[in-house]
């Protein structure tokens, strides 16, 4: 039978139901041959589990473990094993007793919900292949990039910010760029130029490169406008 009593299992149930989610969302065990006491699965994403177990903590003296059980059952903890946790995808915490474990059941089921919740947000932070691209070709193709731009490189770098700015103009007609979208590519470039007299090239060229490809990401989200923003970030690097 499982080692839990009734009343321990029927609570670790009862906190599945916050409102959210319920039971039928979980698949719940509780064994009966293992140091694991309940384990919970949530059905529709597997990743996200809860385990609670007991353990003896270690001691140093051997004896004590032998001959002195009482002591060595004031060394038993419960430990919870928590996917998502409170602020890392797998955490683990660990109990003086049983009702402080159970009552994490409450707090995973939140997390679940707050992680499902920011994986969209999450998915789009991840760095895509015009990026990688970008930066790949920065540390391939700039020369001597921890030195700071000659006069006759300036110049001709600022020229390309300046093109750029007027080809953002004719995005407005060409393919619907928002207006507020592009003044913050604008105010983007701006920056760019002042920063060509702070930085050494090749931090100017990821920072202000990278920047201004997630502005046009942003404001050119479809597949043609992509293309584009590809190909004005090529010219800059040209």
């Amino acid at each position: 039978m499982p080692k839990l009593k009734n009343s321990i299992s029927s609570e670790i149930i009862s906190n599945l139901n916050d409102g959210n989610f319920c039971r039928e969302d979980f698949n719940v065990d509780f064994p009966d041959d293992s140091s694991a006491l309940a384990k919970l699965v949530f059905l529709a994403m597997p990743k996200y589990q809860f385990v609670i177990e007991e353990q003896v903590r270690a001691d140093n003296s051997l004896a004590v473990a032998l001959f002195h059980q009482q002591q060595a059952e004031r060394k038993k903890v419960i430990r919870t094993t928590e996917s998502p946790g409170d602020y890392l995808n797998n955490e683990s915490h660990t109990h003086d007793n049983i009702s402080a474990a159970v009552d994490r059941v409450s707090d995973w089921v939140v997390n679940i919900r707050e992680d499902l919740i920011h994986s969209r947000k999450a998915v789009t932070t991840i760095v895509d292949d015009v990026t990688s691209e970008f930066q790949s070709s920065i540390d391939e193709h700039i020369e001597n990039p921890n030195e700071y731009f000659q006069e006759q490189e300036k110049i001709d770098l600022l020229a390309k910010l300046e093109e750029l700015q007027k080809r953002i103009e004719t995005l407005e007609s060409e393919v619907g760029l928002d207006p507020q979208k592009a003044r913050q590519i604008e105010t983007a470039i701006e920056k760019s130029k002042a920063d060509v007299e702070l930085y050494p090239k090749g931090v100017w060229y990821k920072t202000a490169g990278t920047k201004l490809i997630k502005l046009f990401k942003e404001a050119l989200k479809t597949k043609e406008g992509r293309e584009i923003a590809a190909d004005i970030i090529k010219r800059l690097m040209s």
